[in-house]
């Protein structure tokens, strides 16, 4: 009786530390609570490919995704590829694959090259659209879960671009006078520095344009720090005129 519990909270302590991780194709990693920015429809440039790992080395694990939000889009002419499905739009709180519970991975095991997200629409009205999606162990409580937010825009620069996949948010303009205009995708927290590392700021940032009185500070060089709820830390620098 013993061995038999023993061996029952060995299993579950396989199960339950399991853990999965994102990566591109080319192994970039994919981290939790990320944004990947496009402002084409053109394929390849648009394709966010993904492989989803096992990184157990003894416990096999079902993966699912679910689509969690879809932000001035109906999700019509987005394209999710995973497993055995490819399909050509998406919908809020669906889970993927549709043709299948899940996908089994085994231990150390990655899913396949067919998985990828694609915007193939321009759309019309409010830009930017996003996709969210999360990454999730069926049936394992303990198991970790992985969100990514697909953005497009065919107004983003390509350092707008850079700005949203490290912080989550753009600073409109690095040169300003009074006021700081931010566009952010995911609620953050932010503080700002002088270049003495004295705070002056903080202030709890939530979805959408944000704008910051700053009309009081001196002209200079400022450091903005976010850190999400992920707790992921980003910053970058602006000038008061």
């Amino acid at each position: 009786m013993k061995k038999l519990v023993q061996l029952l909270l060995l299993l579950i302590s396989a199960i339950g530390f399991s853990q999965i991780s994102l990566s591109r194709h080319n192994l970039t990693p994919l981290t939790d609570g990320q944004v990947v920015a496009f402002n084409t429809i053109a394929y390849p440039a648009a394709e966010l490919d993904f492989y989803v790992k096992n990184n157990s080395t003894t416990a096999s694990t079902n993966i699912k995704i679910t689509c969690t939000a879809l932000v001035n889009n109906d999700g019509t002419g987005f394209e999710l590829c995973f497993g055995p499905d490819c399909l050509s739009s998406v919908e809020v709180g669906a889970t993927y694959p549709v043709n299948l519970p899940y996908v089994t991975l085994a231990p150390g095991q990655s899913s396949g090259n067919e998985g990828h997200f694609l915007n193939t629409t321009i759309g019309s009205g409010t830009y930017p659209k996003d996709y969210s999606f999360r990454f999730y162990q069926a049936g394992n409580l303990n198991g970790n879960t992985i969100d990514i937010t697909y953005r497009f825009d065919p107004n983003l620069s390509s350092d707008e671009i850079n700005q949203l996949e490290t912080s989550g948010v753009i600073l409109k303009s690095s040169v300003v006078d009074s006021q700081l205009e931010l566009d952010v995708l995911k609620a953050t927290n932010m503080e700002i520095f002088d270049f003495n590392g004295k705070q002056l700021l903080t202030n709890r940032l939530e979805y959408g344009i944000q704008t910051i009185d700053i009309s009081s500070f001196a002209s200079g060089v400022y450091l903005i720090n976010f850190v999400n709820e992920k707790g992921v830390n980003s910053s970058m620098k602006f000038i008061k005129k």
